[in-house]
């Protein structure tokens, strides 16, 4: 993935966008609790894709340290720590964050404008002084095991695609480089904020994986098909007996929409 279209340290999103090819839009999921699962599905991945994210499961069992045995690996890291906080800690949060020299990062668009610009500017300054290209910064907007009847319980008065909506606002608005939502509302949101930044997508299955606890799902061909930027799948993946046959496998429909995209 080439990120050397960088002013002022603030990511060129389209240039980006023109560079990634299939094993860059594919992110792994290392939705597995120890070092020896993590290990043996980086080894059958075979190096076939370029990043791999590492939540919370995985962060909380094995620390922090399981960064560099994935960079170490060959591959790049999305850090998927869903920061949410007042500002101040946010910005002490990233300063540590930022030793760890990963890809991208996920930040909750919930902890409002204040903390998402707080968290740009942190990391801009920090990068500005390494001189090198700071991480991607994602801003989640409703976690994709919630729909309508959660967001009720909630005492939300409006329904999860309103939510998305104004979440994603927020963290554009904030200064995100992207966001996270389901495949579901990627089109819904590039046809109201266009394609000044990136999408990325969990919540994908086959049509024969099991949904699991995810309730806002959909097909790999569908997120790219309406404009995500980056698929992220985990248990469809490292469950299977063939992960590498089954990344192939991703890989080629991913290929295939972005084909059928620049020839329509």
């Amino acid at each position: 993935m080439s990120i050397s279209n960088i002013k002022d340290n603030n990511p060129n999103i389209n240039a980006i966008r023109k560079s990634l090819k299939p094993e860059d839009r594919l992110i792994l999921s290392l939705d597995v609790s120890n070092k020896f699962e993590a290990m043996e599905v980086l080894k059958k991945a075979e190096g076939s894709i370029s990043t791999i994210k590492i939540g919370l499961e995985l962060i909380y069992n094995e620390g922090l340290g399981i960064v560099d045995v994935v960079k170490k690996s060959g591959y790049k890291v999305l850090l998927d720590a869903k920061l949410m906080d007042i500002p101040n800690t946010i910005a002490g949060a990233l300063r540590g964050i930022s030793k760890l020299d990963i890809r991208m990062i996920t930040i909750h668009a919930f902890g409002g404008s204040s903390m998402l610009k707080i968290a740009v500017e942190t990391l801009s300054e920090i990068y500005n002084i390494k001189q090198k290209n700071r991480p991607l910064l994602f801003g989640v907007t409703v976690l994709t095991s919630l729909d309508d009847n959660d967001l009720e319980n909630f005492g939300f008065n409006i329904k999860f695609f309103e939510l998305v909506l104004k979440m994603a606002k927020i963290a554009i608005d904030g200064g995100a480089d992207g966001i996270i939502c389901s495949p579901n509302e990627v089109k819904f949101l590039r046809e109201q904020f266009g394609y000044d930044f990136f999408i990325a997508t969990p919540g994908i299955r086959l049509a024969e994986d099991d949904t699991g606890d995810q309730k806002r799902i959909n097909t790999p061909e569908m997120a790219i098909r309406d404009g995500s930027d980056f698929i992220i799948v985990g248990r469809s993946i490292i469950k299977s007996t063939d992960i590498r046959g089954k990344i192939n496998l991703y890989l080629k429909k991913i290929e295939r929409e972005l084909i059928n995209a620049k020839s329509s």
